[in-house]
């Protein structure tokens, strides 16, 4: 193997390497031969498996997305949902080490699947538990994680229905028409029992990754912050929690009209006001949620951070300014509050936890 090579990789592994060494490093280990070759002389190197992780990090900011691949020593992580890549931008000389993260003593789970089902008549029911509701002619039936809506016979009126998530809560379900909606945390989605009339209307507040049944007769209309997406396709995935600064509606299939603007698959409308901006992103990314795990691309600490409030249930404050750099990658959602506050760590991010606060330290 070449001598630069080498003497680049031991630097890197001592932490000793500038900057400049360090993208010389990581434009030849572009070559996974190469790269493989590294793992295998150098294995049993103190603090290999940290080093070769997030090499493999900065690597994909370097290149085009891809399926990272991972070597022997990550397959423990991967089974418990650990994280696959995160890397801080611009790069750090001196990574921090695993064994130098700060504990906690107190761990916060991860969310999980919960909600609150409130009837046309204010009524309450905490979806905890299997069954069926009759609302009229419309069944209901509640399963681990769902709601199923089934309706017979037609019917002249109906009656409102919403599904609220909390903080730390995901939920699904399936309108009467058989579209079928996904609810993220500390989000409200209000619905007819029955669609009737000419068009299918529902209203959203949070975040909600929806795939609706074709029905050219009928339109489907999602109302959210005071104006309407009009539904042309079938899915799409709309963002519109209050402390954000824009709304957005990603489209995955089909064509959404957001604001006279037509979108097309694999574009997103970011709302603030009046102003539509359009851009093109990677969809995978938008609906992470969705599929179980958080995805970052270079998206600011506070971005982060609010992401992981909702899901954990946990306030966040800073202590001093808040740390500036754009963050990308990906963590589990399965993971404890501990467990994906130790990957931020890795990116020399310091926090302590005060029972639900966050605190972010200079």
């Amino acid at each position: 193997m070449d001598n630069r090579l080498t003497i680049l990789w031991q630097r890197y592994l001592s932490n000793t390497c500038t900057r400049e060494e360090l993208e010389e490093l990581l434009a030849a280990m572009d070559d996974e031969q190469l790269h493989q070759q590294l793992w295998l002389d150098s294995k049993d190197a103190p603090g290999m498996p940290d080093a070769e992780a997030k090499l493999e990090a900065m690597l994909a900011a370097t290149r085009p997305p891809r399926k990272i691949r991972w070597w022997p020593y990550a397959a423990a992580a991967i089974t418990i949902g650990m994280i696959v890549w995160l890397y801080p931008k611009p790069l750090s000389r001196q990574p921090a080490s695993l064994a130098t993260r700060s504990m906690h003593k107190t761990d916060i789970q991860a969310g999980s699947n919960k909600a609150t089902l409130t009837l046309a008549d204010g009524s309450t029911i905490a979806l905890d538990s299997v069954g069926i509701l009759q609302q009229g002619a419309t069944t209901i039936r509640r399963k681990p994680g769902i709601l199923q809506y089934a309706t017979q016979g037609k019917q002249e009126t109906v009656s409102f229905n919403t599904l609220s998530t909390p903080r730390g809560g995901q939920y699904q379900v399936m309108l009467p028409d058989g579209s079928k909606v996904w609810l993220n945390a500390a989000s409200r989605l209000k619905y007819p029992t029955a669609f009737i009339g000419k068009e299918r209307i529902v209203e959203l507040e949070g975040q909600a990754y929806f795939e609706i049944a074709k029905n050219a007769h009928q339109p489907f209309k999602v109302h959210v912050n005071g104006s309407d997406i009009q539904v042309l396709g079938t899915s799409f995935d709309v963002m519109a929690y209050r402390d954000e600064k824009t709304t957005n509606t990603t489209l995955l299939e089909g064509a959404v009209k957001v604001a006279d603007k037509i979108l097309r698959p694999g574009q997103q409308a970011a709302v603030s006001g009046s102003d539509v901006h359009i851009r093109e992103v990677n969809t995978e990314d938008v609906i992470a949620w969705k599929n179980g795990y958080f995805s970052f691309r270079d998206a600011d600490l506070p971005t982060i951070m609010r992401q992981l409030s909702r899901w954990y249930d946990v306030t966040i404050s800073y202590q001093g300014a808040i740390p500036q750099g754009t963050f990308s990658g990906e963590i589990g959602r399965t993971l404890s509050l501990e467990q994906a506050l130790q990957i931020l760590e890795q990116t020399r991010v310091h926090f302590k936890i005060e029972g639900r606060q966050i605190i972010i330290l200079p």
